[in-house]
C-alpha cells in the first residue's frame, strides 16, 4: 500500500519542527474536548477516531498516488499496525478517565512522563546508553509525580484513581511512539494513522459498549465538541506529532512536547475555570524540570 524503504525516506528536519509545533497546540486542546463532551470519555475517544478516520483515509490515499507505487503490507506490517492501534486505545482511555477524575492539568501532566518511557524503552530494548543526568531527572520528575498524587490523596484536587491512570497513559503513549517508530522507514505517515486508527475505532467502540457509556450526545454542540477533537486534536494533533516522528529523533520531539502539558494547563484555567493548587502547581513544576533535566542531559 506504500513504498518507501528505508533508503527512498526523506529526512527533513524543518519539515518535522513545524509538524511537531502544528501538532502539539492540536493535541493541547484535546483535555478541553474532553471535559466539554457531554458523553462518556470512552465514547469520547469512539467519536475521535471515528470522525478522523475519513480525513486519515484520504490522507493515506494522497500519499499513495504521489509515491506512485504501491506495496503488499506485510504480516509483520499488520502486526505492527495493529499493536499500534490496540496501544493507543489504551492511551486514550486511560487519558480521558483521567481527565474527568483528576482534572486537566494533574491528566496531562503526567501523561507527559512519556518521554522518560521512550528513553527507558531504547534503553532497554535498543540497548542505547543512558547517563547519570538523564537518571537524575528521572528521578526529579517521579517525585514531582508523587507530589502529584499526594496533592489528590490531600484533597487539593483531582483522584489518586486519575492520577494512576495518568501515569498509564505515559506508559501506554510511550510504547506506542516507540511502535511507530518502529514503522518509520518502511510506511508512510498517512498508512500508519488510518490503519492504526481502524484498529483504535474498533477497540474502542467494544469498550465502550461493554462499560455502558452512551455513544450519543445529547446536543448538536455535543457532536461539535466531537468533531471538533477528531479534526483538530487526532487528525491534526496526532497525525502531525507522527509525521514530526519521521523526520526527528524521538528524543528530541518527546522533549518539545513538553510545552503540550502547560498550554493543557493554560487552556484550563481560561477556559473551564481549573485553577491550580499551590501543591499541585509546584508538583506540575517539578515534573517538568525532571522531564527537561533528564533529556537534556540523556546523551551526554
Amino acid at each position: 500500500m506504500a513504498t518507501p524503504a528505508d533508503q527512498n525516506v526523506v529526512i527533513n528536519p524543518r519539515l518535522g519542527g513545524l509538524a511537531l509545533a502544528a501538532g502539539i497546540v492540536g493535541i493541547s486542546s484535546a483535555p478541553i474536548f474532553v471535559q466539554l463532551s457531554d458523553i462518556g470519555p470512552t465514547a469520547t475517544a469512539v467519536w475521535r477516531m471515528a470522525f478522523a478516520l475519513p480525513l486519515l483515509t484520504l490522507w493515506m490515499l494522497l500519499e499513495d498516488r504521489q509515491n506512485h507505487a504501491v506495496r503488499r503490507l506485510t504480516r509483520r506490517d499488520w502486526a505492527i499496525i495493529a499493536l499500534a492501534g490496540l496501544l493507543f486505545t489504551g492511551d486514550l482511555m486511560a487519558w480521558h478517565n483521567a481527565i474527568r477524575l483528576s482534572g486537566i492539568a494533574n491528566a496531562t501532566f503526567l501523561g507527559n512522563l512519556t518521554p522518560l518511557v521512550v528513553t527507558l524503552g531504547a534503553w532497554l530494548i535498543l540497548k542505547e546508553k543512558i547517563t547519570g543526568g538523564f537518571m537524575a531527572g528521572l528521578f526529579v520528575a517521579l517525585g514531582g509525580a508523587g507530589l502529584l498524587i499526594f496533592s489528590s490523596a490531600t484533597g487539593e484536587t483531582g483522584s489518586p484513581l486519575g492520577d494512576a491512570l495518568g501515569v498509564l497513559t505515559a506508559l501506554m503513549y510511550g510504547a506506542y511512539l516507540f511502535v511507530i517508530k518502529m514503522l518509520r522507514g518502511a510506511l508512510p505517515t498517512g498508512t500508519i494513522m488510518a490503519l492504526s486508527g481502524v484498529f483504535s475505532a474498533a477497540s474502542l467502540l467494544v469498550a465502550a459498549l461493554i462499560m455502558g457509556e452512551s455513544l450519543i450526545p445529547a446536543t448538536l454542540a455535543g457532536w461539535g465538541i466531537l468533531l471538533g477533537i477528531a479534526l483538530v486534536s487526532q487528525a491534526g494533533g496526532q497525525a502531525l506529532i507522527t509525521l514530526a516522528f519521521r523526520h526527528l529523533p524521538a528524543s528530541l520531539a518527546s522533549t518539545t512536547m513538553l510545552a503540550n502539558p502547560v498550554l493543557a494547563a493554560i487552556a484550563g484555567w481560561i477556559i473551564l475555570g481549573e485553577s491550580l493548587g499551590p501543591l499541585q502547581g509546584a508538583a506540575c513544576g517539578v515534573v517538568l524540570a525532571g522531564i527537561a533535566i533528564a533529556q537534556r542531559m540523556s546523551h551526554k
